[in-house]
């Protein structure tokens, strides 16, 4: 069954001083909290903070797997944004993209962005693209749960709600 997001998630970065490298650069490893910061505030504003998915659901998301495409640097004083949204998911999977971009200057909001246009969300300055694979698990024992439907539609919406 495909799917296509219901909503991305616009999270604004300044680059700080103690998250570059030697050369000046972001590090690595750094883009992965943005990455995580992203995905994190993502659920929460569609309903689904850490605390309720546990007290309602009986599980956590644990990231399994990460791609990361370093493209070009980004240096301190930086404006970057962390776009993400819920590419597929199904069973205890969900997949997650990401595209983090330059852009000019001032504050940013963080934003919910409804019905995306990928496309349009994956043109600019891109810096890092990415992709999660999270996995569902119950919090007790850390075994994989399957996603329940509610989440599943709060955060996709598949070919067949669409045609509907």
């Amino acid at each position: 069954m495909s799917s296509r997001p219901r909503t991305a998630y616009r999270l604004p970065v300044r680059v700080r001083f103690h998250e570059c490298d030697p050369l000046g650069h972001v590090n690595n490893a750094v883009y992965l909290n943005y990455l995580e910061q992203a995905a994190i505030d993502h659920a929460a504003r569609v309903g689904w903070p850490q605390e309720v998915l546990e007290r309602d659901v009986g599980g956590v998301f644990v990231a399994r797997r990460h791609e990361i495409d370093y493209l070009r640097p980004a240096v301190q004083g930086d404006t970057l944004e962390v776009v993400t949204w819920a590419e597929t998911m199904g069973m205890a999977t969900a997949m997650r993209r990401y595209v983090v971009r330059r852009v000019a200057g001032g504050a940013m909001e963080p934003t919910l962005i409804e019905t995306p246009d990928i496309a349009a969300l994956e043109q600019g300055e891109v810096v890092v693209r990415a992709l999660t694979r999270w996995a569902l698990v119950r919090r007790d024992d850390m075994r994989p749960m399957r996603i329940p439907p509610q989440v599943i539609s709060d955060f996709v919406i598949s070919e067949e709600e669409h045609n509907a």
